[in-house]
């Protein structure tokens, strides 16, 4: 019978993957076997779960593998990768990260000798968006746009994947999701609790709930990718080999959305007020290509430390929700000039046919941070 081997378990993307296959009978996975350096974040009373807590990076390849092998991976048919080590020097991020996956690949192929398939999540850095100019490729992206000039670790990532399933004789999956909305303790690049972090401070000043970017950005598509829906995709691609083996494919929510669309729905979820009109934007419309932000969260961010310690006597929050934002994250993702417009017409045609409201899954982060005690009940 099928069974799954999860790296990277406890982020918002392999948690929501655990959820996913839980989710499928007994004789779909027999077995699930996740896999991630801290002990288990997410409470999923299954049997067919089996936890490895282990540092990939600094173990060996032997201590991988024995500690696979003793939870029973050997009839592994499946295997979903999400692990990831954030770094500012982008040198030493695909060094980082290439030796993260190369372990896994490895480890993967010494035990799971019947393995099917072995799925890689990536993102849309692989169309430059993270670099913007002439490192953007043409838009909407494509799934086979050319690969932008000098070092993007995703592609380093991809090719690692495509020669191991041809040694090892896999199919392989590349997905691309954008903005990945979900909540676990200590996630990372989530907008959505970024957000929800900002409003809070905001609604206890008294404050109005400034969009921090410019007009350009405002008015683009940022396409969104819930990450149970991204989870549901990538199982849904490992059960349809025939039609999505040895294939990359984007993974958005299907709704195209602005910011626009959805700045003022969050601003009412919280009960905030938005500028008036003449007051939204005070600085001038940039040029496309530029970067310009009317209001840095990350600077604002920076002397509220003690606000939120506040916030969490008077509400009974946990403390240490302040340092779960990416405020530098929010700042790029909203101050840029250029859109996240991915083209899914690739996933559709294999049949892939679901779409999800994204802001419906901004509410859902939202009500999980209030069950996990990291916002207030307002």
């Amino acid at each position: 019978m099928p069974s799954a081997i999860v790296f990277g378990a406890n982020g918002i993307s392999g948690s929501a993957m655990l959820q996913a296959l839980v989710a499928q009978k007994p004789a779909q996975f027999s077995k699930i076997v996740a896999i991630s350096r801290r002990p288990p974040q997410i409470n999923l009373d299954d049997p067919r779960i089996h936890f490895i807590s282990i540092d990939i990076l600094n173990s060996s390849l032997n201590e991988i593998i024995k500690k696979m092998r003793d939870a029973g991976t050997q009839d592994a048919t499946h295997a979903f990768h999400y692990t990831y080590i954030a770094k500012k020097d982008e040198e030493e991020l695909t060094e980082v990260n290439q030796e993260l996956f190369h372990k896994a690949l490895e480890a993967t192929a010494a035990v799971a000798k019947d393995l099917k398939c072995f799925l890689l999540q990536t993102g849309y850095k692989y169309y430059g968006v993270h670099k913007g100019g002439k490192y953007l490729a043409p838009i909407p992206f494509k799934e086979d746009a050319p690969r932008h000039e000098g070092l993007n670790f995703y592609y380093v990532q991809e090719d690692m994947l495509k020669d191991a399933a041809e040694k090892y004789n896999w199919q392989w999956i590349v997905t691309r999701p954008n903005f990945i909305t979900g909540v676990t303790k200590g996630n990372f690049m989530n907008l959505a609790v970024t957000l929800a972090l900002y409003a809070v401070l905001r609604k206890e000043l008294g404050q109005p709930f400034t969009f921090p970017g410019n007009q350009i950005m405002y008015d683009n598509i940022v396409d969104h990718s819930a990450a149970i829906n991204n989870a549901r995709f990538q199982l849904w691609c490992g059960e349809n080999l025939a039609k999505t083996g040895n294939r990359a494919f984007n993974i958005h929510d299907g709704d195209k959305i602005r910011f626009r669309d959805v700045w003022p729905k969050i601003a009412n979820y919280f009960g905030l007020s938005l500028p008036p009109d003449a007051e939204f934007f005070t600085i001038p419309k940039p040029k496309p290509g530029e970067i310009a932000l009317q209001l840095s969260i990350e600077e604002y961010a920076k002397d509220k430390h003690d606000l939120w310690q506040k916030i969490s006597e008077k509400y009974g929050l946990d403390e240490s929700a302040f340092n779960y934002a990416t405020w530098d994250f929010a700042d790029f993702a909203t101050g840029r000039t250029w859109p996240d417009d991915g083209d899914m017409s690739r996933a559709r045609e294999a049949g892939w046919t679901t779409t999800v409201d994204s802001f419906e899954m901004y509410k859902e982060v939202f009500e999980k941070m209030k069950r996990l005690q990291m916002i207030p009940e307002y």
